[in-house]
């Protein structure tokens, strides 16, 4: 199973291959904060650490609220958009 790291609070926990961040990270009560839920709002920004090539491709809506907030950068992703594929690290914010 995957390993999913919060680095903010160095929590990590296992997750099934193809479930939603936005589920793991509130399971888990990591402090992340969701308003919209799909991926307009741009509240649940997260930086990815460590394996950005084991989410989800980025779909339309993100890539656009990214490119408003200036951070259509590889680097980030909205939580709420993103499946896991394998072991990822990330950091709010």
């Amino acid at each position: 199973m995957p390993k999913v790291t919060f680095q903010n609070s160095g929590e990590s926990t296992e997750a099934e291959e193809g479930k939603d961040l936005k589920e793991i990270t509130k399971e888990n009560k990591w402090s992340l904060s969701y308003a919209c839920e799909s991926g307009t709002c741009g509240t649940c920004l997260i930086k990815i650490v460590e394996g950005k090539e084991n989410l989800s491709k980025m779909e339309e809506t993100e890539k656009a609220t990214l490119d408003a907030m200036g951070l259509n950068d590889g680097e980030h992703r909205l939580a709420c958009q993103c499946k896991i594929k394998g072991d990822v690290t990330i950091q709010a914010g």
